[in-house]
């Protein structure tokens, strides 16, 4: 008998912990995007070049596809992406996912995919926020974009010239984001270019408090409402 209740209490110890262990796992579609991401986040990756130069547009467009593809399932993949967030390592995969979160509609994800296009190491990650971003449409992200036009990042041009190509996708995407954004109280390009001059130079990243302080004195000064 007493081999027997052994037996019993194992398996009320083994089979929860196999059905939390099973439940943890992710579905077949997202397992499959998770592969997709880190290898496009993998720097043996040949393809995911991190020097600032045309040579890393192709896992831009692989993690475009990517990001769609997340935004195809819809927000019932949510869970899963904030699961893979509260555990990721990888700083690149994180802010990846953070975008992704983004795209997918999460709200407090926003702020931080901000933050992952004026701050994050990787150029790519960069450039996904900033596409991803535009998309929304969101106000909040006014600050961000503006701040964005001073990133000083460029890309290399190989062709033949004397001038070094200035052109960076981040801060293109972020002009065109709020003139969209802002519709007709867009001030013009040189007042926001002031704007994102004196932005940039200031204690920017020292203090929220100033930090808000200066912006909402430079959008009453443009007329720029949120």
């Amino acid at each position: 008998m007493s081999h027997d209740r052994l037996m019993v209490a194992l398996l009320f110890l083994l089979v929860p912990c196999l059905v939390l262990q099973w439940s943890d796992r992710p579905s077949p579609a997202f397992a499959g995007i998770m592969a997709r991401l880190r290898h496009e986040c993998d720097p043996a990756n040949p393809d995911a070049d991190y020097y600032w130069r045309q040579s890393t547009m192709p896992t831009e467009r692989k993690r475009e596809a990517i990001i769609e593809d997340c935004r195809k399932e819809g927000g019932g993949l949510l869970p899963e992406v904030h699961r893979e967030m509260a555990r990721e390592k990888d700083p690149e995969v994180r802010g990846m996912l953070i975008v992704i979160a983004a795209a997918l509609g999460d709200g407090e994800a926003v702020e931080k995919a901000s933050r992952e296009m004026a701050w994050s190491e990787y150029p790519a990650v960069r450039i996904s926020a900033a596409k991803t971003l535009r998309r929304l449409r969101d106000r909040r992200c006014i600050d961000w974009f503006v701040a964005a036009l001073q990133d000083g990042h460029f890309v290399v041009n190989g062709a033949c010239g004397t001038l070094r190509e200035k052109f960076y996708p981040v801060r293109s995407i972020a002009q065109t984001a709020l003139q969209e954004v802002m519709g007709e109280r867009y001030p013009g390009d040189s007042e926001v270019q002031k704007m994102s001059r004196r932005l940039n130079g200031g204690l920017l990243y020292e203090s929220p408090e100033e930090r808000e302080s200066l912006l909402e004195a430079l959008k009453l000064k443009a007329g720029i409402s949120r």
